[in-house]
């Protein structure tokens, strides 16, 4: 929660001293999402929990890092207007490949209970 101060802190300050209060949006989401995706990635699985505790740390880490894509694409796209296509694209890829890594993730770990 002492992050997410600090996040709209700065969010606020950056926007106010680029006299732009629309970058106060992107900013949080690439703020919230780096964090929450930093916090997938060093989660340890609970111990006695059934399970490995992917499904956690998948959860996080997915939506952090698309958190932080949606946050760039906003940023990039007040930066360099006129590029919604490619914007288009490069979430549609994006959805692909974490739909792809996290299916063969989990196909790995029944691999390996069988």
């Amino acid at each position: 929660m002492g992050f997410m101060a600090i996040a709209v802190a700065v969010s606020l300050l950056v926007a106010w001293v680029q006299g732009d209060w629309w970058l106060f949006i992107p900013l949080m989401l690439i703020l919230a999402g780096g964090f929450w995706a930093a916090i997938g990635l060093v989660m340890r699985p609970v111990e006695g929990a059934r399970g490995s505790g992917l499904g956690v740390k998948s959860y996080y880490v997915f939506w952090g890092a698309t958190l932080v894509l949606l946050g760039a694409i906003w940023f990039l796209s007040d930066m360099y207007p006129g590029n919604g296509p490619a914007m288009v694209a490069l979430f549609l890829i994006w959805i692909g490949a974490m739909a792809l890594g996290l299916s063969l993730v989990r196909m790995r770990r029944q691999g390996q209970k069988a």
